[in-house]
């Protein structure tokens, strides 16, 4: 038989994952109902910021690699208005740099592979959301340091 805290943990991974609504809420009873409230505000933004602890470090990545990534994250439309217009400026001054789009690094990049060292990659395909978001954000930051 389930016990409640496992179906409490069940409930909070689904509404903070987004895919639960509450009427599927309620197949798991008033711990699930109680557990889709309280996944929402400022428990569902902490959660984002713990998931976003386990975002890649950009530091191995190259200059290349960089502006690979963020022509992905602005070809898929993932950073909005000023973010997005941020971006395509950076974007346009870094394919300029001598080398930059050449490199098989840049072509990584636009497939959505970070290379994070160590001959390793992380794809940005695996990330929906908040997530994907913020690690566009996270390049976008990273790459306006290198002007």
């Amino acid at each position: 038989m389930v016990n409640k805290k496992t179906l409490l943990t069940l409930a909070v991974t689904a509404a903070l994952a987004g895919g639960v609504s509450s009427a599927q809420a309620q197949s798991f009873g008033s711990i699930g109902q109680n557990a889709l409230s309280a996944a929402t505000g400022s428990m569902k933004s902490s959660a984002a910021g713990m998931l976003g602890n386990m975002l890649p470090s950009l530091s191995s990545a190259s200059t290349s690699n960089l502006t690979g990534i963020l022509g992905y994250c602005v070809q898929n439309n993932v950073l909005s208005g000023a973010g997005a217009t941020s971006a395509s400026s950076v974007l346009g001054t870094l394919t300029q740099q001598q080398g930059v789009t050449s490199s098989s690094s840049y072509s990584a990049g636009q497939q959505g592979l970070l290379q994070t060292g160590n001959n390793q990659m992380f794809s940005l395909a695996n990330l929906q959301g908040q997530l994907k978001t913020k690690l566009c954000n996270m390049v976008l930051s990273k790459a306006q340091s290198l002007l």
